[in-house]
């Protein structure tokens, strides 16, 4: 019996796929902090990292519900739990469900009306807009559906009580530019699997090149958006500094790609650690400008 409750904990933690969570709300602290340009009360960090992560995960559920059929035929998700059969569709509703709704009210309730709005309205873009409508029909898909990964900066900054504004959308922006090539890198490195589930992922339909060509485009993109946050953040050299030298290794790792000197996982990999650090950055900027006066 404690061997089956074991089994089955395990099979709902893999369903939720928390390491794609993960990297989400790394941007989500980060824009809290630089919202206020403080440190947010520890509680108000707790209640948003745990309704993002709800919304988040319950999204997740939808969209492996949806692709149930297309992650068998992909070697890569044909051991997920649907696939399997370790959890049923019913009770994989039920789960979305349950962790979207918690997720939405505890945004609702402890942070603000806006961030919870927000994160509902990535959770619904992300699993029917993007699942259901354009990764079956464009290459360009994440390009769009890109907004969704992007939106706990918004969560972040508006759980603060702060307003919308230019240095937010541009922050929005950064994230926004940054996931198609980091996605097609992963595709790259996983293009067989699409191919079989008949995915039209950018690497399916053009050549490897020209998809390398289309990474490299909006990793410059990633990066000249990443040293403009500067002024317009009024953030400073801690962060300038960090924005030049990560985006040089990042187009440096374009380039690599571009040769054939490395691989698209170890891009994908990097690109990871790329908007993880330039976040970080923002945070160590802050702290080292108020620790100066």
């Amino acid at each position: 019996m404690e061997i089956r409750i074991k089994n089955l904990l395990t099979s709902y933690l893999k369903l939720s796929k928390l390491r794609v969570v993960e990297l989400l709300l790394i941007t989500t602290v980060p824009s809290m902090i630089v919202s206020i340009y403080s440190f947010p009360p520890i509680d108000l960090i707790f209640y948003t990292l745990i309704g993002g992560t709800m919304l988040a995960v319950s999204a997740n559920v939808l969209n492996q519900i949806f692709e149930v059929e297309q992650d068998r035929l992909m070697s890569r998700t044909s051991t997920r739990p649907l696939v399997t059969g370790e959890i049923s569709l019913k009770s994989a509703y039920l789960f979305s469900f349950f962790t979207g709704s918690l997720g939405f009210f505890i945004l609702y309730f402890f942070t603000t009306i806006l961030a919870s709005y927000i994160a509902l309205s990535a959770n619904l873009f992300y699993s029917f807009i993007y699942t259901l409508v354009l990764k079956p029909r464009t290459n360009q898909n994440i390009v769009i559906g890109g907004a969704a990964g992007a939106a706990p900066v918004l969560i972040g900054w508006t759980a603060t009580g702060s307003n919308l504004d230019i240095g937010t959308w541009l922050l929005f922006l950064l994230v926004f530019l940054w996931t198609p090539a980091h996605f097609w890198a992963l595709s790259l490195h996983n293009v067989e699997d699409y191919k079989d589930a008949n995915f039209p992922m950018l690497p399916t339909q053009e050549s490897e090149k020209r998809t390398v060509v289309f990474i490299a485009v909006y990793g410059c993109a990633t990066v000249i958006t990443s040293v403009l946050l500067t002024p317009i953040l009024q953030l400073g050299i801690v962060y300038l500094y960090s924005s030049i030298f990560l985006g040089c290794y990042l187009l440096l790792k374009s380039f690599q790609l571009f040769k054939k000197r490395i691989k698209p996982i170890n891009y994908f990999v990097f690109s990871n650690t790329y908007l993880a650090l330039l976040f970080i950055s923002m945070v160590a900027d802050i702290i080292f400008t108020i620790s100066m006066f």
